[in-house]
């Protein structure tokens, strides 16, 4: 029990209690005595003029010894103990004071050991705080609140009132620190909840309004840390994350610095592993196809409900199966439903698409049907799919293939109609089949259908209109005859271009005018061989010429003409060197070898000029070497007229260089004396020809 309770039952108007006075100088009580006992125990202290026991101070001393009597210090003091007035009046003060104190005391203690039993109505001031005491010194909220209520239901005015509120403040201070307690743990609720237990009709209430403002911000800075963070961690900003988590170490509170936290980062370590199934899905799924979509999508299945990123997984699954269903779809339009359907079903549950597959399917039902192609089929598929309701996933869908279908439905009908048009088979007929073909719109789905019919009839109306032509230009060109053919190329050239015949019939008119000009040509490209054969070039090349350019003898008319004029000119030129050679001297020598180089490489008389120019290089060289004895240097001017390609034009060549050293000798060395020439004889040469 704390100090209070020893607290004297009545109080004067002149002294209040003051509970910061320090206590560690007071004697405890002795264990509490029944009332009779208690009433003789000061009964007999009161006859002694002892001091009735309690707590009584001990004045310490600057030595620290207990306090003495006055009179061991004081002549005086010590003069009056010595007379017994002196002692009579402290004895009779010290029996009237210490009896109304031990009256006092007891009646306080009856009133003190029966809180709980008091009607407050009535109660003293003294029982109120006493009461007050006793109830705060348990330390909750409520027992604090029931200390608070005794004392401030006093009067403002009552003397004890500024000891009472001293007492309340510290109550109050009492209360906000067990729901700081409850802050430092969590409970935020809780705290503010106790903290406003505080009455507001006591001066500590602002107190209390400051502290709740106090932890509402550093519990809104935490949880906006908190969430933050979450936030980096749903964006896999796992670095930014943790270092938001890092601030939540100074927000000042207890829970946040140590369960929140330790909680959050947790998390981040998890939420990055869930991150990385996520990375995998998104580069799986990148690299498409429907495998890899399938492959994602359990990749991303695999993050937990829990996890942050769980939202973030389900949106990649929705995007994913949204590709499935694209692909789908393409199988679908390509009229392959079934395989469309088994794609289709590879979508989870968990993608939220299941009313889309639904409908999807149902599409590829009526598909199915409509792609039998017939009207009985298309009215199946459209009844199937008239059945999805406006506001279905893919009701839009579904309308457009109704639509679709049913001008399919009309095309099928207009076809129909057609093909029993043509079927007799003469022109008018195919001409009213493809009238009635000619009325399927463009646009519609069966119009390139309706396209290939009319192509395909038109084409049976020219094979009937014009094949009577090209018959008959078969029937003229079998006579074979110039005459014949020309009638015939005339009958088929009436089939126009892009008609159904046209190829054919010119073709056929190619050969014929190829036949006929070849007809018309031989007899001159005949003769002109003959005339060459019998040497008649010039001739021979007349009459070859009389075939026209574009004609079909030509290029090989031409080509007998270059190899008759080579020779021709062969010939000639051959005939002209050897004039020239007659002369003699090596100036006409050299005129007659470059009158037959001359000689086409492509003629037949080229050996023979070749053998020419041999001989007409020897006899160069003979004159040259002639010539050496006199004249060293017009005998290099003459051996160099030998051509090259001449057998006599190394042996020049050498020759040439020997004069030309004996012309400029080396400048080191003395002159000596030229040597003789052999004497070489000319080759003989044959007789000119």
């Amino acid at each position: 029990m704390s100090q209070d309770r020893k607290t004297p039952g009545r109080w004067s108007a002149s002294k209040s209690f003051d509970p910061k006075k320090d206590t560690s100088s007071l004697v405890p009580i002795p264990a509490r005595k029944n009332r009779a006992e208690r009433l003789k125990e000061i009964r007999e202290l009161v006859i002694s003029g002892k001091q009735p026991g309690g707590y009584l101070e001990q004045r310490p001393t600057e030595s620290g010894e207990n306090w003495q009597s006055p009179g061991e210090h004081s002549p005086l003091w010590r003069r009056w103990s010595q007379k017994w007035q002196f002692w009579l009046a402290v004895s009779l003060m010290l029996s009237v004071g210490m009896g109304f104190v031990a009256i006092s005391s007891l009646l306080n203690l009856t009133a003190q050991s029966n809180c709980s039993k008091i009607f407050w109505p009535t109660a003293s001031a003294n029982d109120r705080f006493f009461c007050a005491q006793e109830a705060a010194s348990k330390r909750t909220v409520d027992d604090l609140l029931r200390a608070i209520e005794l004392v401030n239901a006093l009067p403002s005015d009552h003397p004890l009132r500024p000891r009472i509120n001293g007492q309340i403040d510290r109550w109050s201070q009492d209360i906000l620190r067990l729901g700081n307690a409850r802050f430092q743990e969590g409970k935020l609720d809780e705290a503010i909840a106790i903290a406003r237990k505080v009455p507001r009709n006591v001066p500590a209430y602002a107190t209390v309004e400051k502290q709740i403002e106090q932890w509402q911000s550093i519990w809104n800075d935490a949880e906006k840390i908190y969430r933050t963070a979450v936030d980096f961690l749903r964006q896999e900003e796992w670095t930014k994350a943790f270092s938001e988590a890092t601030l939540l170490l100074d927000t000042g509170n207890t829970f946040w610095e140590s369960a929140k936290y330790e909680e959050l980062t947790k998390a981040i370590e998890t939420t990055k592993t869930e991150g990385n199934k996520l990375t995998k899905a998104r580069n799986t799924a990148s690299e498409g196809g429907l495998e890899n979509l399938v492959t994602a999508i359990k990749l991303a299945q695999g993050v937990d409900r829990s996890s942050y990123l769980y939202q973030a997984a389900n949106k990649l699954i929705a995007e994913f199966s949204n590709k499935i269903m694209a692909i789908a779809q393409k199988r679908l339009q390509a009229g392959d439903w079934q395989e469309a359907v088994a794609i289709a079903s590879k979508i989870p549950e968990s993608a939220n698409l299941n009313e889309q597959v639904q409908d999807f399917n149902q599409l590829a039902s009526g598909t199915a049907q409509a792609l039998t192609g017939s009207v009985e089929g298309l009215s199946k598929a459209i009844e199937i799919v008239t059945k999805l309701k406006e506001g279905r996933p893919l009701y839009k869908q579904g309308q457009d293939l109704v639509g679709r279908w049913q001008q399919e439905m009309a095309d099928v009908k207009t076809l129909d109609a057609a093909s029993r048009l043509a079927a007799p088979g003469g022109v008018n007929d195919l001409r009213a089949a493809i009238a009635q073909l000619q009325t399927v719109p463009q646009s519609n789905p069966r119009s390139q259908e309706a396209l290939r019919e009319i192509a395909r009839l038109s084409r049976q109306i020219e094979l009937l209109e014009d094949s009577p032509y090209l018959q008959r230009a078969n029937d003229l060109a079998v006579a074979g005859d110039p005459n014949s053919l020309e009638a015939a190329v005339a009958q088929a050239s009436r089939i126009s271009r892009g008609r159904a015949l046209y190829g054919e019939a010119q073709t056929k008119i190619q050969a014929w005018i190829e036949r006929r000009q070849r007809l018309q040509d031989q007899p001159f490209l005949d003769r002109a061989q003959q005339l060459a054969a019998g040497g008649n070039l010039g001739e021979a090349i007349e009459m070859a010429r009389r075939i026209r350019s574009g004609r079909v003898l030509y290029e090989e008319a031409r080509s007998n003409i270059r190899t008759w004029e080579a020779q021709f000119q062969g010939e000639q030129g051959l005939q002209n060197a050897r004039t020239a050679a007659r002369a003699g001297t090596a100036e006409a020598l050299e005129r007659a070898i470059t009158l037959a180089l001359e000689v086409p490489e492509s003629s037949s008389l080229r050996w023979q000029a070749s053998e020419a120019i041999d001989e007409w290089s020897q006899r160069i060289l003979a004159l040259g070497v002639e010539q050496s004895s006199s004249d060293l240097a017009g005998a290099i001017a003459t051996l160099k007229k030998i051509p090259s390609g001449a057998r006599a034009f190394e042996q020049a060549r050498s020759q040439i260089k020997v004069w030309e050293e004996l012309l400029n000798p080396p400048a080191a060395e003395s002159p000596s004396p030229a040597p003789e020439l052999p004497e070489t004889e000319p080759p003989s040469s044959p007789p000119s020809p």
